[in-house]
C-alpha cells in the first residue's frame, strides 16, 4: 500500500505529550497536532509499530475516503462504489457518526443509507469468507460529516489501545493506562539520571505497570487491523524496545490487599505513624489519590488532599511529585517552603475536570 492518512485520537489536553512521544519513539514522520488528535502520513510498517510503542494515544484510525456528499442519494452512491473489498473483513460492520455544519444531520438516516448501500455494494463486491472460518470481529468505520464533506476512516486499533492485555484486577477507581503513561512521561521530563519511582496510593499498580513497560512493545491483545484485506497474510513482528522511561526502583503502597495481593507491593496506611516512604535520594513520587467522587472520603472535601501533600513534601521528601486533583482543588497550599510548584496539566478524566501537578524540591 502507499502512504497511509492516520489519525490517532488523542485525550484532550494530552496532545503536545503523544506528540512529544511520537518524535522520541518513532521520529521518520512529520505530524500535525490538532485538538484531540494527531494527523500523519507513514507506510504500513510505522502503523504496525505505532500499535505496539505508543502508550498515549486512544486508537488508531486510517482515512479511507474524502467527498462532498449533500444529500442520500449521492451518500447511496458513494457508499456502492467504494472498494470494500480492500478495507472490509466483516459484511457487518459498526458505524460512528458524526455531523456538523452539514445538510445530511440525521444520523439515524444516514446508518440506514449507508447500510443499504452496503449491502447492494457486496453484490458486486463478495467479501471472503474468512470472517466465518475465523471468527472476526465486526469493524468499526467512523463517518464524520462536516460542511458537507464526509470523511469516512477505518478503526485500525479495535479495543482503546489503553486496555493492555496487561491487568486483570483494578480498583474502584482505575486511572486509564494512557492517561498514567502520559502523566509519567511528563513527571520525567527533562531527566536523563534514573530515579526511584514510588507511587503511595497505587490501588492495582497502573502507574507502576505503565512505568515498567513505557519502552516495550506490547502485543498482548489483537488489534481490529490484523483482520483486514489489506494485511491479509503479514505477521505482526516485535520492533526492538524504545528509549526507556528513567524510572529504576518501581514501589507500591495501598490500602486494598485485594489488590496489592495482584501486584506483589505493600499494604500501609501512609497516615500511620511507622509509614514513613524510604528518603531515597532522587526518589520521585506519582499518584492519584482519592478525592470524594468515586471513592468517598471522610472529612471535608480537599482536607484529605491537603494532609496528603503536606505529609509527603514535609516528612517524605522526593525530589519531584506528581500527583492528579480536581481542578476545583488544585489551589492547595502545603505550607512546605523547600517545594516549588513546578506544572499545572489540566484535562478531563471520566468527565471530571482533573489537574496534574508537579512539585520539585527547591
Amino acid at each position: 500500500m502507499e502512504n497511509l492518512r492516520l489519525f490517532l485520537i488523542i485525550p484532550p489536553g494530552l496532545e503536545d505529550l503523544a506528540h512529544r512521544e511520537i518524535l522520541e519513539k518513532m521520529p521518520e514522520v512529520k505530524a500535525s497536532v490538532i485538538k484531540g488528535g494527531i494527523e500523519l502520513e507513514a507506510d504500513l510498517d510505522w502503523m504496525v509499530r505505532a500499535h505496539l510503542l505508543l502508550k498515549i494515544p486512544v486508537r488508531i484510525l486510517l482515512r479511507i475516503s474524502e467527498s462532498k456528499v449533500r444529500d442520500f442519494p449521492k451518500l447511496h452512491q458513494k457508499i456502492v462504489k467504494f472498494p470494500w473489498k480492500d478495507f472490509l473483513s466483516h459484511p457487518e460492520p459498526e458505524w460512528e457518526i458524526t455531523c456538523r455544519k452539514s445538510r445530511l444531520m440525521h444520523t439515524g438516516r444516514i446508518e440506514e443509507t449507508i447500510k443499504k448501500a452496503l449491502t447492494e455494494a457486496l453484490v458486486k463486491q463478495p467479501l471472503s469468507q474468512d470472517w466465518k472460518k475465523k471468527n472476526y470481529s465486526p469493524q468499526t468505520f467512523y463517518i464524520r460529516f462536516d460542511d458537507d464533506v464526509m470523511t469516512m476512516s477505518l478503526d485500525l486499533s479495535g479495543e482503546p489501545l489503553y486496555k493492555r492485555g496487561l491487568q486483570v484486577i483494578k480498583g474502584e477507581a482505575p486511572l486509564r493506562e494512557n492517561f498514567a503513561a502520559a502523566l509519567l512521561y511528563e513527571l520525567f521530563d527533562g531527566i536523563t539520571e534514573e530515579k526511584s519511582l514510588t507511587d503511595p496510593m497505587c490501588g492495582s499498580g497502573t502507574f507502576l505497570l505503565e512505568a515498567k513497560t513505557f519502552h516495550l512493545p506490547l502485543h498482548e491483545r489483537k488489534f481490529s487491523f490484523e483482520e483486514a484485506p489489506f494485511f491479509k497474510g503479514k505477521l505482526v513482528r516485535k520492533p526492538g524496545p524504545t528509549k526507556k522511561l528513567p524510572a529504576g526502583k518501581l514501589t507500591g503502597f495501598d490500602l486494598n490487599e485485594e489488590l496489592l495481593s495482584k501486584i506483589s507491593i505493600e499494604g500501609v496506611d501512609l497516615f500511620s505513624a511507622d509509614a514513613m516512604i524510604s528518603r531515597t535520594p532522587g526518589q520521585f513520587l506519582i499518584c492519584n489519590p482519592p478525592y470524594g467522587e468515586r471513592i468517598k472520603m471522610p472529612g471535608k472535601k480537599g482536607h484529605f488532599l491537603k494532609n496528603a501533600l503536606q505529609k509527603f513534601l514535609s516528612m517524605d521528601k522526593p525530589e519531584r511529585m506528581g500527583w492528579l486533583i480536581p481542578s476545583d482543588m488544585d489551589d492547595l497550599n502545603p505550607g512546605v517552603s523547600d517545594y516549588q510548584l513546578k506544572s499545572k496539566r489540566r484535562f478531563r478524566n471520566g468527565g471530571l475536570a482533573v489537574t496534574f501537578q508537579i512539585w520539585e524540591r527547591l
